[in-house]
């Protein structure tokens, strides 16, 4: 059985206008991850880009990948990532065995992650998600009627922050089970971490400046182009 990858791009950005479509090395943003997509195994995975753009659908008809017209009702800033799927799957009418879902707005991402995550799912029956992960050591906390409030000790530095992590949005794997006739939210998920290694996820005109001066090295550039 094969695996479904979906790239989902609305058209909608509060904070970055049209982001996924900006240029990063003289290509639109979403190239990336279609690149990478297309770099997988077609015997295992079948992709496609899930959008309310015509834009994005015009770079989809280029880069010969399949593109899916998304409704408005699925495409506001409120909707779930798991709507998206169920209605993707739901207009495909195919079974799939993992939803792989990748964001366009995280593209350093390597290939050999997606297979690993395939083999962990397959190995451990009882998870029903993946989640890749990165470690975080920023303070944060609320603001609430100018009153400060951390969340952590105030004694702690920031290499004591040794357990907090976030998703890198680099990828999420998801069995097909959860989609059968409703959404079915993951109740036990996998996640592992990826050591040393950069990520990004873009949300902000800083995180871009970020990806931008990340690329300026040519070694760097390779995780793109290479994906190895």
């Amino acid at each position: 059985m094969k695996n479904l990858i979906i790239i989902p791009a609305r058209k909608g950005s509060k904070r970055i206008k049209n982001k996924n479509i900006l240029q990063v090395m003289n290509q639109p943003l979403i190239f990336w991850t279609i690149n990478f997509a297309k770099r997988l195994n077609k015997k295992n995975f079948d992709s496609i880009v899930t959008s309310d753009c015509h834009k994005i659908k015009k770079i989809c008809f280029k880069n010969k990948i399949s593109f899916l017209k998304r409704s408005k009702i699925i495409s506001g800033d409120n909707v779930s990532m798991h709507k998206v799927i169920f209605d993707t799957l739901k207009k495909l009418d195919k079974k799939y065995k993992y939803i792989i879902l990748l964001q366009p707005t995280s593209p350093l991402r390597k290939l050999n992650l997606v297979r690993k995550a395939i083999k962990i799912l397959n190995k451990n029956k009882s998870f029903d998600s993946f989640i890749h992960l990165a470690y975080e050591n920023t303070f944060t906390g609320k603001l609430k009627n100018n009153i400060w409030k951390p969340d952590y000790d105030i004694n702690n530095r920031s290499q004591d922050l040794k357990d907090k992590l976030v998703p890198t949005g680099n990828l999420f794997i998801y069995r097909s089970s959860l989609y059968k006739k409703k959404i079915k939210l993951p109740k036990k998920t996998y996640g592992i971490t990826s050591n040393n290694e950069a990520w990004i996820d873009i949300d902000t005109e800083k995180d871009l400046s970020t990806l931008n001066f990340y690329l300026k090295k040519s070694k760097n550039r390779r995780i793109l182009v290479y994906n190895s």
